[in-house]
């Protein structure tokens, strides 16, 4: 049998396995290159997001740490403004990121939330600081104005002010020619003492002994008493009128001694009463003494010595005549 080739067609053929083979093996090679790139892409971008995350992280927990306060938040309706607020130096914090734009800051301070202010910032809070406020000092809240904040070491100076200047106010509206405040305060006192006393030493047994000075201390608790007497006169009136009450609000001996002068019958003519220091209280002694453990915590200038303050006050009368 005789075969017969035909070279030429087969020659084709080879070409075109050839061609083929060229073009799957491009193909291949870029679809390699693809997913290599789409591999290199989702590295990339797996990347950014792990660095944009942990930058977010980070932000966040300086945030935590520095915890700024923000206009938007101070005048929101839902913020409360702490009971302490300490004036401090914008430049404090000013070049922190986290804090750009902050009116300052809040900590916790013993249990005690307060209000880092920064000083730039004092008008535009809308407090009223009494006295002017300075750096680095801290203040309180009023009890009667939540919009009035007083240095700590004035407090129970100017509340004692205030309860004078009130009870002479009574005996005005009430229409009084005389009145006078007496101020009775009772301290209490731990001294300290040393002496120098000789003690005979000896041992048993043996006749001789010998003498050695040694040093004892001893200590008493007393009292110290202070007192101070202010008077003042007016004309007089029989138009009664009923007095604003702002600390002695709640103090049913002052408010009986209105009722009776207000009353159109048996008038009275004079009355003398004895007011205790707590019942028109500045502030109680826990809250004086979280002031004191706020304020030392921080370590801002000044000594109130608050507690002591308020147990003070606590032991002092008020004697208040009055005559019509």
């Amino acid at each position: 049998m005789k075969v017969s080739l035909d070279f030429k067609k087969g020659a084709e053929a080879l070409a075109d396995v050839k061609n083929k083979t060229t073009e799957l093996v491009q193909k291949t090679s870029e679809t390699g290159k693809q997913v290599a790139v789409n591999i290199a892409e989702n590295i990339q971008k797996s990347a950014l997001e792990f660095s944009e995350k942990s930058k977010n992280d980070s932000y966040e927990r300086r945030l935590k740490k520095y915890n700024p306060l923000f206009p938007e938040k101070y005048h929101s309706e839902k913020f409360n403004l702490p009971n302490m607020i300490i004036i401090v130096d914008d430049a404090v914090r000013r070049d922190i990121d986290v804090c750009e734009g902050a009116i300052g800051w809040l900590s916790n301070q013993k249990g005690m939330e307060v209000l880092h202010l920064y000083d730039e910032y004092i008008k535009e809070s809308g407090i009223q600081f009494v006295p002017a406020p300075i750096c680095d000092a801290a203040y309180y809240v009023d009890r009667f104005d939540r919009n009035r904040f007083i240095q700590i070491e004035c407090i129970f100076t100017k509340a004692h002010e205030e309860r004078m200047a009130e009870l002479k106010n009574i005996a005005y509206m009430l229409g009084a020619k005389y009145c006078s405040i007496e101020i009775s305060e009772t301290t209490s006192k731990v001294e300290n003492k040393k002496k120098k006393v000789e003690a005979k030493i000896g041992t048993k047994g043996i006749s001789t002994s010998s003498h050695e000075t040694v040093e004892q201390e001893s200590s008493y608790e007393g009292y110290v008493s202070r007192s101070g007497k202010i008077e003042a006169t007016f004309g007089g009136s029989d138009e009664v009128k009923r007095p604003e009450l702002k600390w002695f609000m709640h103090d049913d001996t002052i408010k009986r001694l209105i009722d009776m002068r207000c009353a159109n019958i048996n008038a009275i003519k004079s009355e003398t009463l004895v007011l205790e220091g707590s019942s028109s209280a500045t502030m109680s002694k826990k809250t004086a003494c979280a002031i004191d453990n706020a304020v030392g915590k921080i370590g801002v200038s000044g000594n109130a010595n608050m507690e002591g303050q308020a147990l003070k006050e606590e032991h002092s009368k008020l004697i208040f005549r009055v005559e019509f």
